[in-house]
């Protein structure tokens, strides 16, 4: 696709091989050794996240999917980018890959916050990137290396792209908002049923709720049901995706909490031996439970979720994204629709960032 080996050809692809790497990843001594330690720095990072979060990725990185996303760029992608601060979350394994992965091919020396809940696993996959890469990729083993990872306060850069909570943000405009920058907050998603799913579709939209421990800004956690609706068939599903995560000690803390406040509280709840359906009009739901409200106006709950928009990340159900594919983002669907490779192009051109200033706030 690309007709000269330009350094972007080269970091496609040295993606593409840590794609190949990621598809074989269990079999590797190294990482085996790795996931205990994850585990023990976030104990909803278990096997099974790993797993999950890792097959998404090796899909992703192959030469294809990669030249087919930048092409569109191939003529604007800075080679020198300059110095981007990159401060990540730490709610879901490698939740900061896609920020990464777009500064490299833009060109940029990245400096890295990590959380504390995932310190491990994005430095583990650089290093093996190093080593597949050429020498003209710019951060092959022994060349440039264009990322330093921190835990401390992050100084001398150009641009920044911070994700964090609602509390957070306020203080990522306040300290950040100078910069050319991409400031993101909590986000949710919701789940619009008709009554007319299927079995199979019931139990795809389980796991577009309980994949990650229902921990993602891409994880269902509120369900728009029609008034009527019966929901015993959604209960069994939910039953099946949920059980397995009562032995991660985490959530079953987390259920057996919400749980007895209900029981004392006297408030009505669906308990599914595993998870708890409550109904409120709240947007996101703790973890082991799921919200549910009912409508009677398909019309009036399109107005509803347009008017949330700022705060939802996608919506999952017949004629919206299909159930399952919550959690299988592609490579151009940008977090809170804010096109990363669109910004970092504009910023490692020399051009002037007004655009992200307004789309953030």
């Amino acid at each position: 696709m690309f007709r000269e080996r330009s350094f972007v050809a080269y970091r496609i692809e040295a993606f593409a091989r840590l794609g190949s790497y990621l598809r074989q990843i269990e079999e590797q001594e190294d990482y085996k050794a790795l996931l205990a330690r994850v585990e023990a720095e976030n104990p909803f990072f278990t096997p099974a996240s790993l797993r999950l979060a890792i097959a998404e990725w090796s899909h992703l990185l192959t030469e294809e999917n990669l030249s087919g996303w930048i092409y569109p760029y191939a003529g604007s992608l800075p080679r020198k980018g300059g110095r981007l601060a990159l401060v990540m979350a730490g709610n879901l394994p490698l939740v900061g890959f896609h920020d990464y992965l777009c500064g490299l091919l833009c060109g940029f020396s990245l400096q890295i916050r990590l959380s504390s809940k995932d310190s491990l696993l994005l430095p583990f996959l650089h290093q093996k990137l190093q080593r597949l890469a050429r020498p003209e990729s710019g951060f092959a083993e022994g060349g440039d290396l264009t990322v330093c990872f921190s835990k401390t306060r992050m100084e001398a850069f150009d641009a920044i792209i911070a994700t964090g909570s609602g509390n957070t943000f306020r203080y990522f405009d306040y300290y950040f908002g100078k910069y050319p920058h991409i400031l993101r907050r909590n986000r949710t998603s919701c789940a619009v049923l008709s009554g007319t799913e299927t079995e199979a579709e019931l139990q795809s939209l389980a796991c577009d709720v309980f994949a990650y421990f229902g921990l993602g800004c891409r994880s269902v956690s509120k369900l728009y049901v029609p008034r009527g609706y019966d929901m015993a068939a959604l209960a069994g599903q939910l039953a099946k995706a949920s059980a397995p995560l009562m032995q991660t000690t985490c959530y079953k803390n987390n259920y057996d909490y919400h749980k007895a406040i209900y029981l004392v509280n006297r408030r009505p709840h669906l308990d599914t031996g595993s998870s708890l359906l409550v109904e409120s009009e709240a947007a996101a739901s703790p973890v082991s439970v799921v919200y549910y409200q009912t409508y009677a106006d398909k019309k009036a709950l399109d107005a509803t979720l347009e008017s949330m928009r700022d705060s939802l990340q996608c919506v999952v159900g017949q004629g919206y994204l299909p159930f399952g594919k919550a959690q299988s983002p592609a490579l151009n669907d940008y977090a809170d629709g804010v096109n990363t490779l669109d910004f970092l192009c504009r910023i490692g051109n020399g051009e002037k960032d007004e655009k992200s200033h307004l789309e953030n706030k």
